[in-house]
């Protein structure tokens, strides 16, 4: 295969004493014209390579397969309902409003009409309705680059009321109960800061509504961290502010703001342990790893919250399986536990009894629940591989959960098995797998089949709606998911046991769950392909690095690869805490173990990849990819390596529809020709 021309630099670095290549560090600068014009060629080559009539057949199955209308769970603001929709043929969802359960429907927020062009494409980052849904907090961002302007708008009419901030990336945002004014979080705007820490040095401030944003007060973070991210909470009365703090995803501090002395206060500091508040009417509770690696919850009252964890009440005790999150309703309490990474729901009352279970289907998890200390009403929503969102409503009259919404599919999840089983890694821990397939489909060995893995950042993979795999599923095609280690399925020690110096147990799981695969003849290695993104993009490529035997194709979307110089590139900075910091010795001696970009070795041939990456990418730089890229390029001499850019949006979650149809095409069209699935 003629790849587009990528000369090599030779670089050899002695780094603590290793001798460390990086010929391909001119790709790094994607703003250089011949890095563009680099991409521009792997562009047209990923098109010319992957097979267009297959592509479009794809693309069009998987937009077949959204032509329902999607529908969130309601939000409920003393009688004003919030919700998302997207309508077939819609680039992005629309924020709706009613004014009761049968008010009337009305648009609030439709970022395609904040869109000015196909290439311009402004996405809807996230909103937060005042007290009683009269005000709502938004931000957007453009091109999928989440530098999100933070602006006010009156919901009844729609107006835009003000602009607050201009770089409020991720922000939370806590409103005054009298809905004067809020509290946020908001980072420096793009030019004040070196390049690269726009999104570092994060603060809270607080903004009184029509006054000038700019001379907002800084309630939190001078002097602290820029690797500093923080969230807020604030009591029923508004009188105290819960600012967590974190640089890492295995601890936190939190510290308090007392609006009458305008003072902060060290609540819980010094804990190695993550904690987290949220308060009903009468009560402040606490969740906690702090001895209880599966969480429990303490309470204590409001006014008077101790600030050392020792001396909080136990309230709800830490149980064999996880627990992820809660939501205080007036009159309820709704707890999320992870059981062998599905979700359930369990409801207690204000005392801390168990008080009953919501109902979730086997396999199915709790995509999230929509509730309000203020009010008795709430919803919920669950899903699972082979069934699209289902929403229930509680109703706090006739104290019965009704069906209130189920979303449509093209899937018959009758014709549909899904399945738990269980593996041995290579230090004999077991872990689990999902599989999802045909109930028809014969285990002889040969059925193609896409492998999925995370592994990281306590990042729970529960199960979710396979919408775009359809076209897969219902040719045959087996997909599993793998819960390795290094994610949250199992509490902390599952996270802990697989960072840093252990990073490798993650990749180790993987490849046994691949092998797990092969030795039950679902597959072999001539018809297995394994998929993920952004850290997941890092595992399947340490996968393939390691054992190029065992798969047959990969697709990395948005990847670390680099694993020397990625805390130099945006906010991976944060990272090191999960991979360990290369400018320490101890760390980089491990991490040079499994970086795959400094592991891939001419003379070996690696699968078939394509590599998905876009240029608005805030927070995994681009440059992974195109050096990954040129890198196996120059190595492989039978086994396609491809890279396909998006230079208009970000880290996959701010596609267009449209853009997803394409990227789903190519990743499927990629998987069935590498894979052998035969389309008619």
């Amino acid at each position: 295969m003629k790849y587009p021309n990528t000369p090599t630099e030779e670089l050899v670095e002695n780094i603590f004493g290793h001798k460390v290549t990086d010929n391909y560090r001119w790709l790094e600068d994607g703003s250089k014209v011949r890095v563009k014009a680099w991409i521009n060629a792997q562009n047209k080559l990923t098109d010319q390579i992957l097979p267009k009539k297959l592509q479009t057949e794809i693309g069009k199955e998987v937009k077949q397969s959204y032509q329902f209308p999607a529908i969130s769970m309601p939000y409920s603001y003393q009688g004003t309902y919030f919700w998302w929709e997207r309508q077939p043929g819609q680039e992005q969802g629309v924020l709706y409003f009613r004014k009761g359960l049968s008010g009337k429907k009305r648009i609030l927020i439709d970022p395609n009409k904040l869109s000015k062009a196909p290439d311009h494409i402004v996405s809807l980052d996230y909103w937060v309705p005042s007290k009683s849904g009269k005000l709502l907090a938004y931000g957007t961002s453009e091109n999928g680059n989440e530098l999100s302007v933070l602006k006010v708008l009156e919901v009844e009419t729609g107006k835009t009321l003000e602009t607050v901030a201009k770089n409020a990336s991720w922000s939370s945002i806590a409103w005054l109960p009298d809905e004067s004014g809020f509290y946020y979080t908001n980072h420096p705007e793009v030019g004040t800061v070196p390049k690269g820490e726009e999104r570092y040095h994060q603060k809270v401030l607080f903004h009184t509504l029509d006054t000038d944003p700019t001379a907002d007060p800084e309630i939190f973070g001078k002097g602290r961290p820029k690797e500093d991210t923080m969230s807020l909470r604030l009591s029923v009365d508004g009188k105290l502010l819960i600012i967590s703090v974190s640089q890492n995803w295995e601890r936190n501090d939190l510290y308090f703001y007392n609006a009458d002395s305008k003072k902060v206060t060290e609540l819980i500091v010094g804990y190695d342990a993550q904690s987290w508040i949220a308060f009903g009417n009468r009560l402040a509770l606490l969740c906690t790893n702090y001895q209880a690696p599966n969480n429990r919850m303490l309470r204590a009252d409001p006014g008077k919250m101790p600030c050392k964890l020792e001396l909080w009440q136990e309230f709800i005790p830490e149980r064999k399986h996880k627990l992820e999150w809660f939501s205080i309703t007036k009159e309820q309490i709704l707890a999320a536990y992870l059981i062998d990474a599905s979700q359930k729901a369990l409801t207690f009352d204000l005392n801390g009894k168990e008080t009953g279970q919501l109902p979730i289907p086997e396999h199915a998890s709790l995509l999230g629940i929509s509730a309000r200390k203020e009010e008795a009403e709430y919803f919920y929503e669950y899903a699972s591989f082979v069934t699209p969102g289902v929403t229930y409503r509680y109703n706090p009259t006739t104290r019965k959960l009704v069906k209130f919404n189920q979303m449509e599919s093209m899937l018959n999840e009758s014709d549909y098995l899904v399945k738990q089983e269980w593996f041995k890694s290579k230090d004999g821990t077991k872990v689990p797998m999902f599989i999802v397939h045909r109930k028809d489909l014969k285990l002889n060995g040969k059925n193609p089949t896409i492998l999925y893995g995370y592994g990281g950042f306590e990042t729970s993979i529960t199960p979710g709606f396979l919408r775009s795999f359809g076209p897969w599923l219902k040719r045959g095609g087996v997909y599993a998911s793998a819960n390795i280690r290094g994610g949250g399925e199992f509490g902390k020690a599952w996270h802990i046991d697989a960072v840093r110096k252990n990073k490798q147990k993650s990749y180790d799981d993987f490849i046994a769950a691949a092998e797990h695969l092969t030795t039950n003849k679902y597959t072999s290695n001539q018809h297995l392909g394994i998929l993920g993104g952004s850290n997941g993009g890092l595992l399947v490529c340490v996968a393939a690095v390691q054992r190029p035997d065992l798969f047959k194709a990969v697709v990395s979307e948005v990847p670390l690869t680099d694993m020397v110089r990625f805390p130099k590139f945006l906010i991976a900075g944060r990272w090191v805490s999960e991979y360990g910091d290369p400018s320490k010795p101890e760390d980089l001696k491990y991490i040079l173990k499994f970086s795959p970009y400094h592991n891939a070795k001419a003379g070996t041939e690696y699968p078939s990849f394509l590599f998905l990456t876009a240029d608005n990418d805030t927070r995994v730089d681009p440059m992974h990819s195109r050096k990954m890229t040129a890198l196996f390029q120059s190595i492989n001499t039978k086994n396609a390596v491809l890279l396909y850019t998006d230079n208009s949006s970000g880290h996959r979650g701010s596609l267009t529809m449209s853009r997803y149809y394409r990227d789903e095409g190519k990743i499927l069209a990629f998987f069935m020709e590498q894979l052998g699935i035969i389309v008619q």
